[in-house]
């Protein structure tokens, strides 16, 4: 009975590891999958600006962390910072003029995030706002993690049926004999094979 006990418990922790795993895999995996397929990836763009760069200065400080907190929406995924530079895109540097445009007439960095917003919706933004039920996807991660770490210890920490088990302190006689029949029968039964 304890055999299969200990069977059961393995098979336990071993479907909990390897389902952590998984999970965790695909976790990582899911970038690596993303690929554009819209039509503004047409490839190597021979004139795009090879020289200088726009991300120097205040304003060029201000206009890359906007970039970096929108989402392109040519479908690649990636913010509008490195679709421009990694993907060709054909959306990103005209958002990317936008922002510099209107950083140099004096908006506040909020006033044009929230242009785009109004423009393309809130699934343009890298990260939702800390917000009603977007909380749900910040918090609920955390839980999971904890709540499955908290299972596993606790069947690591109760281990296979120890409740269910009372020590032997003394072997009677009729059970030493019995057992000393049943080591005789085993040795007689594995003699040796040459």
């Amino acid at each position: 009975m304890r055999s299969v006990t200990m069977i059961r418990y393995s098979t336990i922790v071993t479907l909990a590891s390897s389902t952590m795993l998984a999970l965790l895999a695909l976790g990582l995996a899911a970038p690596i999958v993303a690929q554009s397929t819209g039509p503004g990836h047409a490839g190597y763009d021979p004139t795009a600006n090879l020289g200088g760069h726009f991300h120097e200065g205040e304003l060029g400080e201000l206009a890359l962390v906007l970039e970096r907190n929108l989402k392109c929406n040519c479908s690649c995924g990636l913010d509008t910072h490195s679709c421009q530079f990694q993907m060709q895109c054909a959306v990103s540097p005209v958002w990317s003029e936008r922002i510099r445009r209107s950083l140099a007439a004096g908006e506040s960095p909020e006033a044009i995030q929230a242009s785009f917003v109004a423009d393309f919706g809130g699934t343009v933004l890298m990260a939702p706002p800390a917000e009603g039920f977007n909380l749900v996807g910040y918090f609920l991660p955390s839980v999971a993690i904890i709540t499955a770490g908290m299972l596993i210890g606790l069947l690591v920490r109760r281990g296979p049926g120890r409740g269910g088990l009372s020590p032997v302190t003394e072997v009677g006689e009729e059970d030493a004999e019995r057992l000393r029949s049943a080591l005789r029968q085993l040795d007689e039964a594995e003699g040796p094979d040459w």
